[in-house]
């Protein structure tokens, strides 16, 4: 599990999301949740892992044992009669499998099937079709092994919630999975190391400015003069060389060079995710591009819908 999630995290941290959703597929609120959720699932999760695993091994090991005694005392003359109403069947099922996989690798592909390029057409689809009536057959016991195999799987996998038990389009209804996003995107979205460094890096010019600025205040002050005599005391005050600078103005000019020099940046603005989710809530379709979308955009794309709407 460690090791799991250390590879994850390390995947989010390149930008690889091959396991893991991207967090824009999310809401902000779910994630929040699911990481608080997750150190209480896990335990959760292991204790149940634990128990079922626990019970399927005890009737394995009974079942076994029950056979082996059957053994022992003789009473297998059922099974026996069992297997020799069944193996031919088997045989016929293996000896299909077997001769589909030797025909597709020396007749049908080119290049020993180093490559998908069909050879011989004609013949494939002439053994296709003649194979249907058989693989008919061998997908009834391929759906029951099918279900053995994930009946297995999900209970070796109860207590790991680093890998979902349901397929990649319906992971949201994987309850502790959705907690592990939750935890893994929290974390990623706390520790990145290079939004860190930027940061830092960010923090340590502010704070750089900032003494500038002050040792600037500091010498213009000493511009002040006052000049007394007897009577009054005259203040003069020497003008000061302020250089008045719009804060915003330069970030934003920061922002827009930024932007211009990496298109693609564009795409993981705050600005740019909510008008992809309010496109998809109303049922508009946004191509993906580095261009930016504004809400004339969205107007523009739903005067379009209806207009394909209409009769």
């Amino acid at each position: 599990m460690g090791t799991s999630f250390r590879n994850n995290l390390f995947m989010l941290y390149r930008g690889d999301y091959t396991y893991i959703p991207e967090a824009s597929k999310f809401s902000a609120q779910g994630l929040c949740v699911g990481n608080m959720k997750f150190a209480g699932f896990q335990v959760a999760y292991l204790i149940w892992g634990f128990m079922i695993i626990t019970i399927i091994l005890f009737i394995i090991c009974f079942s076994m044992g029950v056979f082996i005694l059957s053994l022992i005392f003789g009473y297998i003359d059922w099974l026996v009669n069992k297997v020799l109403q069944v193996w031919p069947g088997v045989l016929i099922g293996i000896a299909l499998v077997i001769i589909q996989k030797i025909l597709t690798r020396f007749v049908f592909l080119q290049g020993n099937a180093q490559h998908l390029l069909l050879d011989n057409r004609r013949f494939y689809f002439i053994t296709t079709y003649f194979m249907f009536f058989y693989n008919i057959f061998l997908g009834i016991v391929s759906c029951f092994m099918r279900i053995i195999k994930s009946v297995a799987v999900g209970i070796l996998l109860l207590a790991r919630l680093d890998s979902s038990l349901m397929p990649r389009k319906f992971e949201r209804f994987d309850p502790g999975f959705s907690a592990y996003i939750g935890y893994i995107q929290m974390e990623m979205a706390q520790t990145h190391p290079v939004v860190l460094v930027f940061i830092q890096l960010l923090y340590t010019l502010s704070r750089e400015r900032k003494s500038i600025g002050v040792m600037t205040m500091s010498t213009n002050e000493s511009d002040i003069i006052l000049m007394s005599s007897e009577s009054e005391t005259l203040q003069v005050v020497i003008p000061m060389k302020k250089v008045v600078r719009n804060r915003s103005a330069q970030f934003n000019w920061l922002v827009i060079y930024t932007l211009l020099q990496n298109p693609s940046v564009r795409m993981y603005r705050k600005g740019f995710i909510q008008l992809k989710r309010k496109a998809e809530k109303e049922g508009l379709k946004i191509p993906i591009s580095d261009k930016p979308i504004t809400d004339f955009d969205l107007v523009k794309l739903q005067e379009e819908m209806e207009r394909e709407n209409k009769p």
